[in-house]
């Protein structure tokens, strides 16, 4: 690839045409996401709400670089969903200026790590709101630049891969979306009404039957350290909050967390922050403000229960237990957790169900490492393109 050095601003025009704010007329406002992520709309406003900051018009193929965040890759480039919309001064927006340069070469160019380190330069300042990309530092910028037809052989290749990661993107979101209900619906098998579902040898029972709080307190000394834990809301499992030294917290007891207890969040269990502990949570501490309960898997199984506390039919239950009027206040507490009814089959059917639970949820957990594949591909594709150009 043969390649020129050139100044940014020789090859790129500025483009800036006012647009007045008439206040009997809406306008749509563009903003650019960080990282390569591309233009969002903003929604239509009359022009006398718009503020004091100065529009321009934008038309399509046109690079747009934010002033404030093209530091970390508010970079864009404008297409034909922006016809009749408005940028404010906040962004630099460009146009070929000789037919040298695809404005789509130069988006990808600035996202790579040749690129944005010259954007991050163009961009002075030790804190964020301070890192202003003025127009002369970014045209004063010195770039390679490739013949025309080969920045567009670049440009289809790095639009054809981040095509791709899209679609991989969306149906990996949809798969998520229909797995991460799956669980809860084999616990609480809401295809079976209550008849059919005595029948089948199923009970209803309060979680007292089932459960009893456990006694794995512990005295937390100041030099020992402690891998702590907490739990999402919405059925989501447990959080890995990392190792603390027992000096770096005001609590005087943890408790040990075993494979299969169930622990609840005192502030958020009634929102679903209930989850069954699994293997990698062994061994784990939590403060008082997350009860614990041992489970009697004569009677109940963890693994069953793991669909339960993903289950919104079981928050709802929870919901009504907790106590507090404002939201912020509510809290639930163990005798009031332990009162929660849920339906229980006998324990061969629930062994199956626990199976397919861990089976969808090893499934999901697979898939999310394959997300992390899947987001690399387009960084990955974007600096192999543009090594050697630095």
């Amino acid at each position: 690839m043969s390649v020129q050095r050139v100044r940014a601003g020789d090859v790129l025009r500025l483009e800036r045409t006012p647009v007045e704010l008439d206040p009997a007329h809406e306008f749509v406002t563009i903003g650019v996401r960080s990282f390569g992520k591309g233009i969002f709309h903003y929604d239509a406003k009359p022009g006398d709400q718009l503020g004091k900051l100065r529009f321009f018009a934008l038309e399509p193929n046109r690079l747009v670089v934010s002033n404030i965040k093209g530091w970390e890759g508010a970079i864009a480039v404008s297409s034909e969903a922006e016809v009749g919309c408005i940028a404010s001064n906040r962004f630099l927006i460009y146009a070929p200026a000789d037919g040298r340069v695809d404005v789509n070469w130069a988006r990808w160019f600035f996202l790579s790590e040749v690129g944005l380190p010259l954007i991050q330069q163009a961009s002075p300042g030790s804190a964020d709101r301070n890192r202003t990309l003025a127009i002369e530092r970014f045209e004063n910028l010195e770039i390679p630049l490739p013949p025309l037809g080969e920045q567009r052989v670049v440009v289809e290749a790095l639009d054809g891969v981040q095509e791709r990661a899209r679609a991989l993107q969306y149906l990996m979101s949809r798969a998520d979306r229909l797995s991460s209900a799956l669980p809860s619906s084999l616990a609480m098998r809401p295809d079976l009404d209550d008849h059919v579902r005595k029948l089948a040898g199923w009970r209803r029972i309060p979680l007292s039957d089932v459960m009893t709080p456990a006694d794995t307190r512990v005295p937390v000394h100041p030099d020992r350290a402690y891998r702590v834990a907490g739990t999402y809301s919405f059925g989501r499992g447990l959080i890995d909050r990392g190792a603390i030294s027992g000096s770096e917290t005001s609590y005087k007891e943890f408790s040990k967390l075993a494979i299969g207890d169930v622990v609840v969040s005192k502030l958020n269990g009634w929102e679903g922050a209930v989850a069954v502990v699994p293997p990698p949570f062994d061994g784990c501490y939590v403060s008082s403000e997350y009860p614990v309960f041992k489970v009697d898997r004569s009677a109940l199984l963890p693994g069953f229960f793991d669909g339960v506390a993903r289950s919104p039919v079981f928050w709802a239950e929870l919901d009504r237990m907790a106590r507090g009027s404002m939201v912020r206040r509510r809290r639930i507490n163990p005798s009031e957790f332990l009162r929660a009814e849920i339906w229980v089959p006998p324990l061969d059917e629930q062994a199956a169900i626990a199976r397919q639970i861990a089976s969808v949820v090893a499934l999901s957990n697979r898939r999310g490492a394959s997300v992390d594949r899947t987001d690399a591909l387009v960084p990955a594709a974007l600096n192999q393109a543009f090594a050697g150009l630095g």
